[in-house]
């Protein structure tokens, strides 16, 4: 059965309404609306709700372009419906202005009836496709946040079994989930029924599992799909698709450098206890700890990895606030993310093992966050990481660069994102936007000068953006040297 068809027809002259009707007669499925006045037009259009607007550009009450215009307004009801307008003469001006404003069509009137119905039956069905398209895309945003309320819930549980352990279990914290009909309220009632009946000997087993977690996180367990501690072999794994993380603190020899053995200890304890929590918050694995940096992946992707990043950078913020108030100076982290196939599981020998991933992946995840400090940034996404992102108009994301990193032969998209940065640096780079992206396509296109000429903008008003200053540097290089033979844009680095 074909979906219903709703014209409406907007047109000061009663004689063509009532010739498009006749047209449209024969027709069961289409229901035809008729409004003489363009002013009332979109209060009609809300009303009747069309699938398909035919409108003529020559109206005394208003410019038909104009019209137009409001009709394809953001905050329009029929900002999306398909658009036909109509004229009385064939004007390629008037039908490239029509075009250019929203128009989906352009006719000559009176069209042949035959024209006009196939055209409205096409542009009414693919209207009818759309909305059936956001019907389902609502759908599963609502399926998405059951299930992310479905996660908190089952984080919530993990929670419970955590404050066990610290002897801080409060029944009332899963009220909500065990108020639950599925398996994970009985899972939440049973638990909180086992919490209840704890006898007192088994206080040393959960510090004991308290310690284990410390060495063997939770986390790796779920991952592992194993039940304790016990249960994990040398060479269990899971292989798939997962976002990872490099992060590191700049300039950390330096840093180190002005403090004891034990300062450097509890220096690199604050900072790590700060921060780590962010990486569970989103649902991530740290597989270890690098001295004063960390290397993490999320078995679900992009958003929970980015959404941690940022994340890490405001704790990082709040402590430098903290350390300048002491007289510190404050420390400048750097995050690289990317998304790739790996193997994360457990290497070592009979008697001592750790988890660990393997992949190409993690060695280029490792290079983009050295490239935090080349591009003066302090989070930098691969490509892949942003075509992963389920919904990258959340951030604020700049293109930086294509790179070639050392040990790999395929150049690749690299971005920031401006979130992990302050507010400050936000703002500078948010008004130099402009500048910036037509320096960068200036910069593919070849045309030096004016790259370079762009860049200098964007300088002038952020001097202390260090992508601008470098390509404004290799501009110059390139304006001196000339532009190579097989030149494909992307920056070669030798070193890691």
């Amino acid at each position: 059965m074909n979906d219903p068809i709703t014209v409406l027809l907007i047109d000061d002259q009663a004689i063509i309404g009532e010739a498009v009707q006749r047209m449209l007669a024969p027709e069961d499925e289409i229901v035809f609306h008729y409004c003489d006045n363009p002013l009332h037009a979109i209060a009609v259009a809300k009303k009747c709700r069309p699938t398909v607007i035919l409108q003529d550009l020559v109206m005394p009450q208003i410019d038909g372009l104009l019209l137009v215009q409001f009709l394809r307004s953001h905050d329009a009801p029929t900002c999306e419906v398909p658009l036909i307008v109509l004229s009385s003469k064939e004007d390629p001006l008037i039908k490239a202005q029509a075009f250019e404003l929203g128009a989906n069509d352009y006719l000559v009137k009176l069209p042949d009836r035959v024209e006009l119905v196939a055209r409205i039956r096409y542009h009414s069905r693919a209207y009818n496709n759309l909305l059936k398209r956001q019907e389902a895309e609502s759908m599963l945003r609502q399926e998405n946040e059951r299930q992310a309320l479905y996660i908190q819930q089952v984080d919530k549980l993990t929670k419970a079994a955590v404050a066990v352990e610290q002897n801080a279990f409060q029944p009332e914290n899963l009220s909500d989930v065990s108020d639950r009909s599925d398996e994970l309220g009985q899972l939440a009632r049973m638990f909180t029924q086992m919490v209840k009946t704890i006898n007192t000997r088994e206080q040393e087993l959960k510090r004991l599992n308290q310690s284990f977690a410390r060495f063997f996180p939770s986390e790796y367990l779920r991952f592992l799909r194993k039940e304790t501690v016990t249960d994990v072999q040398l060479g269990d794994y899971v292989s798939k698709t997962m976002a990872v993380m490099f992060s590191d603190i700049r300039s950390f020899t330096t840093i180190s450098e002005t403090m004891t053995p034990q300062e450097n200890f509890n220096f690199v304890n604050a900072y790590l206890k700060r921060v780590s929590p962010e990486i569970r918050n989103h649902y991530g694995i740290i597989v270890k700890f690098l001295g004063d940096g960390m290397m993490a992946v999320f078995p679900e992707g992009a958003d929970d990895a980015v959404a941690a990043g940022v994340a890490k950078q405001l704790r990082v913020q709040e402590y430098n606030e903290q350390r300048q108030n002491r007289g510190d100076q404050p420390i400048q982290v750097g995050i690289g993310i990317h998304v790739g196939h790996m193997m994360l599981g457990m290497v070592g020998e009979d008697n001592r093992i750790q988890g660990d991933a393997f992949s190409d992946t993690v060695n280029l995840t490792s290079r983009l966050e050295g490239l935090t400090r080349f591009y003066g940034v302090s989070m930098v996404i691969s490509g892949q990481t942003l075509n992963h992102l389920s919904n990258p108009d959340r951030y604020q994301i700049r293109f930086l660069d294509r790179v070639i990193v050392k040990g790999r032969n395929e150049p690749i998209a690299i971005y920031e994102v401006l979130d992990a940065e302050t507010e400050a640096v936000q703002h500078l780079k948010r008004q130099t936007q402009i500048p910036f992206e037509q320096g960068i396509e200036c910069y593919r296109q070849g045309v030096l000068n004016d790259a370079k000429s762009h860049f200098e903008q964007v300088l002038a008003i952020n001097a202390a953006d260090k992508t601008a200053s470098l390509y404004v540097d290799r501009l110059d290089q390139l304006i001196e040297q000339g532009i190579p033979e097989n030149w494909n844009e992307a920056w070669v680095f030798s070193e890691k």
